[in-house]
């Protein structure tokens, strides 16, 4: 059974070495897009974000401040997560839904990016520490989820185009296989939401105490 898995998924990785390729490119400059956005923000709203920053440190690390009500926050990022899911999967569905695809997947990169960014330009090294402790646990799961899913709603849609053109794909067997990995990915997303509610705030009030000092 492994080994089967395993011959299945060396296969599909070989299928789709070019779309991973370029599905990580994408998401990478999205990333260094973001970093370098730090660096041409108006000084205005930079010292905005920096005070906000430091009251939100203090009272982090003194418990006097929470991240958000944990029934509160896993409803909102729950939603947001499927939502984002659901959306590329109907993208997926559409020819001219491949750019939004795109777009959606720069965009997380763009936030990754300058989240981390701007905490290492004002911060250095303490600043990478709640960078990590903030994005990473979460991002572990719903990075590598947004990939695949990226991957294969841009594969349906071009799918799609080549079924239009010469009409040998079997469209109710690709549909189905399709929307099963939307909602494998809908999964890692709502266990992505739970890490960034319940997980992540426990390591980030620990690296809160650094940066308040």
């Amino acid at each position: 059974m492994l080994g089967y898995l395993r011959q299945n998924f060396g296969m599909y990785l070989k299928a789709n070495i070019v779309a991973y390729f370029f599905m990580i490119l994408i998401f990478v400059i999205g990333i260094v897009v973001g970093a370098l956005a730090v660096k041409i923000l108006p000084d205005e709203q930079k010292t905005e974000l920096i005070n906000y920053l430091r009251i939100f440190f203090t009272g982090l690390a003194q418990g006097t401040e929470e991240v958000a009500s944990s029934e509160t926050m896993i409803g909102v990022v729950m939603f947001n997560n499927a939502k984002t899911v659901v959306l590329m999967w109907i993208l997926g569905f559409t020819i001219v839904g491949i750019p939004f695809v795109l777009f959606i997947l720069f965009t997380r990169g763009f936030i990754i990016g300058f989240t981390v960014g701007f905490l290492v330009n004002e911060y250095v090294m303490k600043g990478l520490l709640f960078a990590f402790a903030s994005v990473l646990p979460h991002n572990l799961f719903a990075v590598p989820a947004i990939l695949v899913l990226s991957v294969s709603a841009t594969t349906f849609s071009l799918m799609l185009l080549r079924r239009k053109t010469y009409g040998k794909v079997n469209i109710w067997y690709e549909a189905i296989r399709y929307s099963i990995v939307c909602m494998i990915i809908l999964a890692l997303m709502l266990f992505a939401a739970l890490l960034e509610v319940y997980i992540s705030p426990v390591f980030m009030k620990l690296a809160a105490s650094l940066l308040a000092k």
